[in-house]
């Protein structure tokens, strides 16, 4: 089996032109600037990969508008209102980190607090920690792989947010908070490919016979990336 996992592409809050403040997390779209990487990783990734996989997504709009950009990017739609040319899962459980309604500015302001109680650990006001996510992204993988199992395939791609991708490689290879705690952000239309171990070379995690590989590790002289 092969798992892709993509972060969505450019968005208006990655870029500072939407604020959760004024707009709602879920309705922040991706920006013109982005659109070239999605198709970028849509022809990369393949038209041969997505038609034999599964497609999961995030329901938030700017993954909602990468996954269009991926298909047309592969050659499997030619625009955005072309009928979508096979069933694509959303599941909620895949959304962004949830992070309060006050705006970035809120979520800046609790940066020393945050530092203090730890990333992983801490709940942003009216929002939601890192731990939270995880319980849920752990509900979705375990549906996943029955549905995975049910319908036959070996192939999937999983469209979704930063953190997110984060937490469900934490959960897949059973990482410790230490080892979370070393993985940068992806960066927009980054692509994390989990796969059987002989097939990955130089894999950053492994367990049982999986490997993973496309992840930023701080190790890296990589800078880092905004959420959203």
């Amino acid at each position: 089996m092969i798992i892709k996992l993509m972060r969505h592409a450019l968005s208006g809050a990655n870029t500072g032109e939407e604020d959760m403040k004024e707009i709602p997390d879920h309705q922040i779209s991706i920006v013109a600037n982005g659109i070239p990487k999605a198709l970028e990783t849509g022809k990369q990734i393949g038209a041969e990969f997505l038609t034999g996989a599964m497609i999961f997504r995030s329901p938030y709009k700017r993954a909602r508008q990468t996954t269009v950009q991926v298909l047309i990017g592969a050659g499997l739609i030619k625009t955005v209102e072309d009928e979508l040319p096979f069933r694509i899962f959303e599941d909620p459980r895949l959304r962004e980190v949830e992070h309060g309604y006050e705006g970035q500015a809120s979520v800046d302001a609790q940066k020393i607090l945050r530092d203090k109680i730890g990333y992983f650990w801490y709940q942003l006001e009216r929002g939601e920690s890192p731990v939270q996510a995880y319980d849920r992204v752990s509900g979705f993988l375990e549906s996943f792989m029955r549905q995975m199992e049910r319908k036959k395939k070996d192939s999937a791609l999983i469209v979704s947010h930063g953190l997110t991708i984060r937490v469900f490689v934490m959960r897949f290879f059973h990482l410790t908070v230490e080892q979370f705690d070393t993985m940068r952000n992806p960066r927009n239309c980054d692509v994390i490919t989990i796969a059987p171990k002989e097939t990955v070379t130089n894999p950053q995690f492994t367990s049982g016979r999986w490997a993973v590989t496309g992840l930023r590790l701080k190790d890296t002289t990589d800078e880092g990336s905004a959420q959203h």
